[in-house]
């Protein structure tokens, strides 16, 4: 495995089994995302699944939940879909992510979710 600094960003050279590469390139295909972030996206849930990450800040906009997320220092949308009454994340490109996940955290949208306005996969 080899590393590179370029500015801000690390880039990380690894070798995987021909089976997970074809697993990842499926799976990007479907989101409409490159392997890099897709890989990405895993990691941040996985942060955000051992306590590794955190929103540091929220707002609900229209159908809209703008997130901070404190590894990407960067905001994420999670759009709302009223007709399947589902959270999307924008970045991820799905309905259930690290972003998803953590945000169904959040008091206020887990009283969306009780009152049955949100509904999130995978619950």
């Amino acid at each position: 495995m080899g590393r590179k600094t370029i500015g801000r960003i690390e880039r990380w050279t690894i070798s995987l089994k021909p089976e997970i590469d074809r697993l990842l390139e499926k799976v990007a295909k479907e989101r409409g995302l490159n392997k890099t972030d897709l890989v990405e996206s895993i990691i941040i849930e996985w942060a955000y699944n051992h306590g590794y990450n955190k929103i540091i800040h929220f707002n609900f906009r229209d159908n809209s939940i703008t997130v901070w997320d404190y590894l990407l220092n960067e905001t994420v949308d999670l759009h709302y879909d009223s007709v399947k009454k589902t959270l999307i994340c924008s970045r991820c490109r799905t309905t259930y992510c690290g972003h998803v996940s953590a945000a169904i955290k959040i008091p206020e949208v887990r009283q969306k979710l009780k009152k049955g306005q949100i509904v999130v996969e995978d619950l």
